[in-house]
This record gives structure tokens, sequence and C-alpha cells, in this order.
């Protein structure tokens, strides 16, 4: 079965990154905590990702890097159900405002999978 993924795509301050990584973590694991399949955090780090067309689209400043987090979930509606209780989870909100993110630069959507290997 295909599974369904939701992606954020934001840049973030190269100095903020260590920072980034603990954050990211806590947040993953409340992810999990809550019912999600898994949680992952990538960098960009060749030349399509970094200097191309992710850097227009979320306007990349000076010292940035771009991250994608990434959840896995059964289902669009298996996501629905996590994100609910993620977000009444006080935890949450807490480890959210660490995270030093311009969300008004952050990309994000749901995707349905349509081939699983």
């Amino acid at each position: 079965m295909a599974k369904y993924i939701d992606v954020c795509m934001f840049p973030i301050n190269k100095k903020y990154l260590a920072n980034y990584k603990k954050t990211t973590t806590k947040i993953g694991k409340l992810l999990l905590k809550h019912g999600a399949l898994s949680s992952s955090d990538f960098v960009a780090d060749d030349k399509n990702a970094t200097k191309d067309l992710f850097p227009q689209v979320i306007k990349v400043k000076t010292g940035e890097v771009i991250i994608i987090a990434m959840a896995e979930f059964k289902s669009k509606a298996h996501r629905e159900k996590v994100f609910k209780s993620f977000q009444k989870d006080p935890a949450t909100m807490k480890v959210m405002m660490d995270t030093k993110m311009d969300e008004k630069r952050m990309i994000m959507g749901g995707f349905k999978g349509i081939v699983s290997l």
C-alpha cells in the first residue's frame, strides 16, 4: 500500500542548524508518539537544490540553507488524526517555538503515494 507524506521546505540560517537538529529531533519524537510512521529532515547540498529552483521559490538569503522535513503516515486521514493529536499536546507548542524558521517562506503540503517498492 502506498503511504502519505507531509513535506515542509524552508530556509534556516546556518548558525541555527545545530539547534534546529536538536529541536526537530524533539518534534519528530512527538510526531512518532502521536502515530506518525516516520519523521526525517534533510539539508540541501547539491547545485540543483542550493543554486537553482528551490532558493528562488523560498527566497534563500546569504548564510541560509534549505531544509526539507518529512513525516510519513498510513493515509491522509491518518495524517489528520496524528496532527490533531500532535497540535493538542502542550509539548508541541513549546518545542515549535525553538525552531528559528521563517514560516512566511515555508512551503508545505501532503503527498499521496502512488508507487512504493
